[in-house]
């Protein structure tokens, strides 16, 4: 029976290897090459600007430290997945992004939808030592950030982004010094977190965004408060909480929030419990000042955990879903 040329094709390594390449590569043209004309890839969603050098300069140290191995940046539009995080990722979100950061990598939360979620001393603790808010985590620890940026280099980034297309100007780029003097690597990291995936909810969602009721706050963006020792008095950082909060609850008109104020087990048990209450009932009062009725907010009794009055963990009111 004569060779059939699939036959031959396969019995020939180089042939094999030459038409291999071949077809990934026309399949990969057409897949890659109508991108680059579709509006929704080319568009900027309308509230979203180029990272400011702060920003930029965070998203650096993200990908030099190797965040974007345990994190994923992009939702995908399952229930179960808006429900979580938040409106699913639209490619019009990373128009100024140089690499974007799309993967499918879960060993730690998505974090696309992280930027506001908490507080900037929460990702201050979280990020020196992950346990003292996050118990469980198996995050490494990032005390080395706690140093100067380095910005000798941040105009010649910003002028190779501007000739890949992000609209930085002549005077933006002469600012970025000024803007990142005084800043360490951690302020700078916490900046572009606290930005990740807010551009949607800033402007009108784009046109392949899904129905409003799956882009409501994701039960699990309430958040912790965190207290200076000793202290009830509210921090400016719970702003961020409490806000989502009343997001949240105004989405979703059944719902009801517990607030749980937390205490270490050192000291006097009652002053601690206490003043454990004194915090739950500050973040109360915030809430209601921000329009939520009190008949939504559920006051937990305070829990008494190990560690000592140093730890943030032991100083927290946590903000859940109600029960």
């Amino acid at each position: 029976m004569a060779q059939s040329k699939h036959d031959f094709i396969e019995r020939k390594v180089g042939w094999l290897m030459l038409f291999t390449v071949l077809t990934v590569s026309v399949g990969g043209l057409v897949e890659i090459v109508p991108l680059f004309h579709m509006k929704s890839t080319t568009t900027p969603v309308e509230g979203l600007k180029p990272y400011d050098p702060v920003r930029l300069v965070g998203r650096d140290i993200y990908i030099r430290e190797g965040c974007y191995n345990c994190h994923s940046q992009m939702i995908r539009p399952f229930r179960a997945e808006t429900e979580r995080y938040g409106h699913y990722s639209v490619a019009g979100e990373y128009v100024y992004d140089h690499p974007f950061q799309w993967g499918s990598k879960r060993t730690g939360p998505d974090l696309h939808r992280v930027g506001g979620r908490y507080s900037d001393q929460w990702h201050r603790i979280h990020l020196l030592n992950p346990r003292d808010v996050v118990p469980e985590s198996n995050m490494p620890a990032f005390p080395w950030l706690d140093r100067p940026a380095r910005i000798d280099d941040i105009e010649a980034k910003m002028t190779a982004l501007r000739k890949v297309g992000v609209p930085y100007t002549d005077d933006e780029i002469k600012g970025a010094r000024k803007a990142l003097e005084g800043k360490t690597e951690l302020d700078t990291v916490i900046a572009y977190l606290q930005g990740l995936g807010t551009a949607l909810s800033a402007g009108k969602p784009a046109a392949a965004a899904p129905a409003p009721a799956a882009a409501a706050p994701a039960a699990d963006a309430l958040g912790k408060v965190f207290f200076a020792v000793g202290s009830s008095d509210l921090p400016a950082e719970a702003a961020a909480a409490v806000t989502a909060t009343a997001e949240f609850l105004k989405s979703k008109a059944d719902a009801k929030i517990d607030l749980t104020g937390y205490t270490d087990k050192t000291g006097d048990v009652e002053k601690n419990l206490e003043l454990a209450k004194e915090r739950a009932k500050a973040v109360r009062e915030a809430l209601k000042a921000a329009g939520v009725s009190e008949d939504r907010i559920n006051m937990k009794p305070p829990v008494s955990i190990t560690g000592s009055g140093d730890n943030a963990d032991a100083r927290r009111v946590e903000i859940n879903p109600g029960s």
